[in-house]
Parts: structure tokens; sequence; C-alpha cells
């Protein structure tokens, strides 16, 4: 019991900063205390500690102006792709049929919707690593704090069906009459997997690894000194485009003439649903310069 507690009390502590972490250990090390001792030490101290950050108001303005409606959009965009991604699965996985198989027209529909639902993805993980990228610009003070709301925002807004009842909120608001509460797609929704555990594990793959991933780049950033005002550009172009998907979202943003504009126009449309995919281009840009470097390095 005394290793496990100092396995939590390490764990702990270093979500401290790196002095006042090792001055932590250290005096607990040298005062010989036992593990419960140490944990429970630590764990006061980090509650503090975080309380105190709470208090500041610039990490609240992030919160409310950032987190939250980024943390709503991600959750919006994953339901309606996992809801679909789930339709599919359950097409091919739970009524497969070889004789089906031997037909070209089967493959063809089979390749335009894996075709299709690949795109999707790829464009919610490309929203989440820009969102991810975005957040790891705080301040070093924030970004602890900023990584757990984010999870946490996640996983209550993914219990609650928050964009859904968003959805029906903004259609009573704006005098739409409400659809009745079918659900279309019963046979897979029966299922608890697809109901309850599928798109968790769409979330947590599509929507917070590829984030947590873009936080991590900040070192990477940092040494595109000359592109890094272009590449935080266009992390908020692909984070506004996400934004724009969620109600009341783009007709609100430019209005009745921006809408017709657009729809006389859908090469514009077109170049905004490219800006999603931006961080591919970032990331083959920081390949082809390791590599390059590395080369050089050799030679």
């Amino acid at each position: 019991m005394s290793r496990k507690c100092w396995i939590l009390t390490l764990w702990l502590a270093s979500t401290l900063e790196e002095a006042d972490r090792d001055a932590v250990i250290g005096d607990l090390t040298e005062s010989c205390e036992s593990g419960r001792r140490a944990l429970t030490s630590v764990l006061g101290l980090v509650v503090r500690r975080q309380a105190a950050i709470w208090k500041d108001s610039h990490l609240w303005i992030v919160f409310v102006l950032v987190l939250l409606p980024v943390c709503f959009a991600l959750c919006d965009v994953a339901q309606g792709v996992a809801g679909e991604s789930a339709v599919y699965t359950w097409m091919y996985a739970n009524n497969w049929d070889w004789g089906l198989a031997k037909t070209g027209g089967f493959w063809y529909v089979f390749a335009d919707a894996a075709w299709r639902l690949s795109m999707d993805c790829l464009m919610v993980a490309c929203w989440s690593w820009s969102a991810g990228l975005l957040l790891g610009r705080l301040r070093n003070k924030v970004k602890p704090n900023m990584r757990g709301a984010f999870v946490l925002l996640l996983a209550f807004f993914q219990f609650v069906n928050a964009p859904q009842r968003w959805w029906h909120f903004w259609m009573v608001l704006s005098g739409v009459p409400s659809l009745p509460s079918v659900d279309t797609n019963a046979p897979v929704t029966a299922l608890t997997f697809y109901r309850v555990i599928f798109p968790l594990v769409f979330l947590g793959i599509f929507v917070a690894l590829p984030a947590f991933w873009g936080m991590s780049q900040q070192q990477a950033l940092s040494a595109l000194q000359r592109l890094r005002g272009l590449l935080v550009l266009g992390t908020c172009a692909s984070v506004l485009t996400m934004l724009l998907r969620v109600p009341p979202g783009l007709g609100f943003l430019l209005g009745a003439s921006g809408m017709h504009w657009l729809s006389q126009h859908p090469s514009a449309m077109r170049f905004l649903t490219l800006l999603a995919y931006w961080p591919i281009l970032y990331l083959v840009t920081v390949g082809v310069r390791h590599f390059w470097s590395r080369r050089l390095a050799l030679a």
C-alpha cells in the first residue's frame, strides 16, 4: 500500500512546476514520510496550487471564450460523424453477406462509403489537432488546467448529449417546428456498443488524441520562426470553419446577404472546407524539414 501511495504521490508531483516538484520530493524523502502522509501532503499542495490558478481572471476568459465553444463544436461534429460511422459499421460488420461480396456494385458502394467516412474522420481529426495547437499556445500555467478541462468538457457534452439539446433549443428559438422524435437508426442504436461505447471510442481516437498531439507541437512550431505567424493564422481559420458548422453557425455570422453570396460562389465554400485540412500541410512541411536536416547532418 505504501508503494502504491508513493507512485500516486510522484504522479501528482509531476503536475507541479519543476522547482516545486524537486523541493517537495526532496523534503518528503529527507523526512522519511510514509506513503499515505506523502500522498496527502502532495495532494493538498496540488489542490491549493490549482485553485490559485483558477482564481486568475484570464483563465476564465480563455475557458469561456475559447475552450467552451471549441469543445462543444468538436463534440457536435464528432457526434455527427460517429453516428454515420456507426451505421455503416453496423451494416458491414453485423450484416456481412459473402454473396454480395461477389458483385462489383457492392464493392463500388463500399469504396464510396469508406472514402467519404475516411475524409470526414480526417476532417474531425484535423479540427481537433488545430484546436489542440491553439490551446497549446496558452501560457504554461494555464496549459495543465486547460488539458484537464478539455477532457472533462468533452466527456460532459457527450454524456448529456449537449449538441442535440442545443439543436432542439435553437430550432425552438428560431420558430422552426420541432420534428417528431423518431430514431431512424433504431437497429443500430438498440445495441449498447453502437449507442454508448462506439461514440466514446470515436471521441477518444479522432478528437482527444489529435488534440493532445496538437498541444505537444509547440517546440516544433517555435522552430519554424518564419512560418509561425502563418501557421497560427491557419490554425485560427481551421477552428473557425469548425465553429461555422455548429448552429446558428454560418447563417448567423454572415447574414442573409452573405449566405446568398456563398450560394452563388460554391468555390468559396469548397475553399473553407479545404482550410480544415491544413494540418496535413503542416505535418508534411515539418516532416520534410526533419528529413533534410537529418540528411545534411549525416553529410
